[in-house]
């Protein structure tokens, strides 16, 4: 693993892997706390204007299926739960980090696939909302820091992974010396993710039948047909028989029907 991560380091070589933006490395040590106060919370949230209109904005999307809107970040403070909340300010946080051209079509992706887990994630048991969402936004984290690289030449590696999601991430490695998914865990450390979604960044294009934390293989899973359906809908791309296959064994993990598929099919048709 660890000849992997310095191919990782050494394939976006020149490219600077964002830090931990100061507003959540304050929510951090406010949640810590042994008494976390919601002013505070609410407080370190505001000081960032662009980053509170992002989480207002996700909290209110049918991402999260509040039954109320929530209209102030005290609010939401108050509605979500901490760790609810962290998750969706990593996710605001991403998203305005990572907002240049280079990189717009593999954001809108992500969105979409993040929407797609978090519909997903009631099939997971132990996963929130929240949370199958910044695993949705994270999971591409290596094709980003790619794409920043490599404006000119990677979105047609990330199409390519995206119609042959084993193969594709092979021609990857054969390009850069790496695939997204190591650099992934890169960007991923660094922002602190549990080790869970970590271990799915990094093995999301491999086969999850040898895995064995049932957590970890329901969020491979999730994330696969998140994955495929994105490409599907959001994007046209071809069913290639290998995307068949990818798709296929992460229905059988999660035990889904061809009709939930459909069914996940027509919300994220409805959602843009």
């Amino acid at each position: 693993m660890e000849q992997r991560l310095r191919g990782a380091i050494k394939a976006i070589q020149g490219v600077k892997i964002p830090d931990l933006p100061k507003e959540i490395m304050e929510l951090d040590s406010a949640l810590s706390s042994k008494f976390p106060n919601n002013q505070q919370i609410t407080e370190i949230i505001e000081s960032n204007t662009k980053l509170s209109g992002e989480v207002i904005r996700i909290v209110n999307s049918p991402i999260m299926k509040l039954k109320t809107p929530v209209k102030s970040i005290r609010e939401a403070v108050d509605v979500l739960g901490y760790n609810n909340l962290k998750n969706l300010v990593l996710s605001a946080a991403i998203q305005n980090l990572f907002n240049t051209r280079e990189v717009q079509e593999i954001i809108e992706h992500s969105k979409d696939t993040a929407f797609c887990c978090a519909e997903l994630s009631e099939y997971v048991h132990g996963v929130s909302r929240d949370e199958a969402y910044l695993l949705g936004l994270f999971h591409n984290g290596g094709c980003l820091l790619l794409a920043t690289k490599d404006p000119e030449n990677y979105l047609k590696v990330f199409s390519l992974i995206n119609t042959n999601p084993v193969s594709g991430v092979q021609k990857e490695i054969e390009r850069y010396g790496s695939a997204h998914t190591d650099i992934g865990i890169l960007i991923g450390q660094k922002w602190k993710l549990p080790v869970e979604m970590l271990n799915v960044i990094m093995l999301h294009h491999m086969s999850h039948s040898n895995i064995g934390q049932e957590k970890v293989r329901g969020m491979m899973a999730m994330v696969k047909i998140a994955n495929v359906i994105v490409n599907e809908v959001s994007f046209g791309a071809y069913m290639t028989e290998e995307a068949r296959q990818y798709l296929a064994e992460a229905q059988e993990e999660l035990m889904l029907s061809n009709e939930s598929i459909n069914e996940l099919r027509r919300v994220l048709i409805g959602s843009t």
